[in-house]
C-alpha cells in the first residue's frame, strides 16, 4: 500500500517530488512542498525486511574481503539498495563514518529501528577484535537461520489456517445467502415439522443476518483486546508461558526455543562477547520472555560465580539436556562450536516434528470439512424429502 501511495506522490506534477538522497539529521527539509513531505513520511517509516539485512551484511563481507575499503562497500551497497529506507539509513551511515569520524557500529546504533541492538555490539566487537569480516558473515548467517525457522513454522500452519478461514467463509456465504431461499420453501408448509438439524441451521441463520454487525463489533473489539493484553507486562508472560505448556505444542515450541538458543549464542560467543553480555543480548533476542527471563538469571548467577552449564540446568524453562552439552563445551574449550551442532541437530528435530504435526492435522482437517458438509446437507436435504413425500401422499 505504501508503495502505491509513494508512486501516486512521485506522479504529482510538482517537480519537488523525487526519490533525492536525504542524509537523516543533516539534510533540511522543512521548506519542501507538502507532496513531498508526504512521499518522505511514507519512505521513512517502510519497514526493512530482515532477509534485505541479510543480503546486505553478507554482501558487505564479501565486497570487504574482496579487497573494497569498507566505506566505499557501504557506498555500493547503500546505490544498489532498492528499499529507499534502507537506502537512506545507509547514506547516513557513510556519512556520519566519514564526517563525523563515527565507527560502523556507533553509527548503525543510531538506527534503531533497522539494526538490532546484539547486530550492533558484535559488530563492535568485531571492530575491537579486528574480525570484523567474519563477523559480518556470522550476522547475516544467523539472520538467515532465524528466516528459514520462522519460514518452517508458518508453512506448517498455513494448510489447516488457509482450510478453517476457507470453511469459515463457506459457511457464512450458505448462512447468509442459501439458508434463506430454503426458510421462504419450508415457510409455505407451516405444518411439516423440521428435523433439529434443520432448525439449528436456519437459528443460526437468522441470527446471522440479523446480528453480523455485533459479531463483527464483537470479533474486532477482541483482537483489540487480545492484542493490548499481550503486548502488556503481565499479559506476555501469561501467553509466552501458555505457549511453552500447551500439551499439543510444548515438545515443538521448547525445541525451537533451543535452536535459538544455541544458534544465537554461538554465534554472539563467535563474535568474541563476553559470556554474560552475551547473555543479556540473548534475553533480548529471544521473542518468549518466559526464556528471556530464565536467561538473565542464568547470567546473574554466573555473575555470582556458577558455571554456566550449572545455571542454565537449574532453570525450568530450558531443556535440561542443553545443560549437559554446554557442560562438554565448556570442559572442551569448544563452547560454541558445540552449541552450532546443537541448534543444528535440534533443528532436524523440529523439522520432523513439524511435518508430523501437519500429518496429524491434515486429517483433523478432513473430519472438520467432512463433518460441516454432512450436517449442512442433512439440514438441507431431509425436510426436502420429506415434503417430497408429502405431495406424493397427497
Amino acid at each position: 500500500m505504501k508503495n502505491i501511495l509513494k508512486s501516486f506522490f512521485q506522479k504529482k506534477k510538482d517537480p519537488s517530488v523525487e526519490n533525492r538522497k536525504v542524509i537523516y539529521g543533516v539534510t533540511d527539509r522543512r521548506n519542501d512542498s507538502f507532496w513531498q513531505k508526504a512521499n518522505d513520511f511514507l519512505i521513512d517509516h517502510s519497514p526493512v525486511r530482515k532477509k534485505e539485512k541479510g543480503v546486505f551484511f553478507d554482501s558487505l563481507q564479501l565486497l570487504v574481503n574482496s579487497g573494497v575499503r569498507f566505506v566505499r562497500a557501504l557506498e555500493i551497497l547503500a546505490e544498489r539498495q532498492r528499499n529507499l529506507h534502507f537506502q537512506r539509513v545507509l547514506q547516513s551511515v557513510v556519512y556520519d563514518m566519514v564526517h563525523n569520524g563515527a565507527s560502523f557500529s556507533q553509527a548503525m546504533a543510531k538506527y534503531p529501528r533497522i539494526f538490532a541492538p546484539e547486530e550492533v555490539k558484535m559488530v563492535l566487537s568485531g571492530e575491537m577484535t579486528g574480525r570484523l569480516e567474519e563477523t559480518l558473515e556470522s550476522i547475516a548467517d544467523q539472520i538467515q537461520k532465524n528466516i528459514q525457522l520462522s519460514l518452517r513454522i508458518r508453512s506448517a500452519l498455513m494448510y489447516p489456517i488457509t482450510v478453517i478461514i476457507a470453511i469459515v467463509l463457506a459457511a457464512f456465504v450458505i448462512m447468509i445467502l442459501v439458508v434463506p431461499k430454503f426458510m421462504i420453501l419450508f415457510s409455505e408448509f407451516p405444518n411439516a415439522e423440521l428435523p433439529i438439524a434443520t432448525r439449528i441451521l436456519i437459528g443460526t441463520s437468522s441470527f446471522l443476518r440479523e446480528a453480523w454487525w455485533f459479531l463483527l463489533t464483537l470479533g474486532i473489539a477482541s483482537v483489540f483486546v487480545f492484542r493490548n493484553w499481550k503486548q502488556s507486562e503481565r499479559g506476555r508472560k501469561k501467553w509466552d508461558g501458555f505457549l511453552l505448556k500447551m500439551p499439543l505444542f510444548r515438545g515443538i515450541v521448547r525445541n525451537i526455543q533451543t535452536v535459538r538458543i544455541s544458534s544465537n549464542f554461538s554465534t554472539l560467543i563467535q563474535s568474541g562477547i563476553p559470556i554474560t553480555k552475551a547473555l543479556q543480548l540473548l534475553s533480548e533476542i529471544i521473542p518468549n520472555s518466559v526464556i528471556g527471563r530464565a536467561i538473565l538469571n542464568v547470567k546473574e548467577k554466573i555473575i555470582h560465580g556458577k558455571k554456566i552449564h550449572a545455571a542454565f540446568s537449574e532453570e525450568p524453562a530450558f531443556d535440561p539436556i542443553l545443560g549437559e552439552i554446554i557442560e562438554i563445551g565448556e570442559k572442551s574449550g569448544r563452547l560454541s562450536e558445540i552449541l552450532e551442532k546443537t541448534a543444528s541437530q535440534y533443528q532436524n528435530e523440529v523439522d520432523a516434528q513439524l511435518k508430523n504435526l501437519t500429518t496429524l492435522i491434515e486429517p483433523l482437517v478432513i473430519v472438520l470439512v467432512g463433518g460441516a458438509i454432512v450436517f449442512m446437507a442433512l439440514a438441507i436435504m431431509t425436510p426436502i424429502f420429506r415434503l417430497q413425500e408429502l405431495f406424493m401422499n397427497t
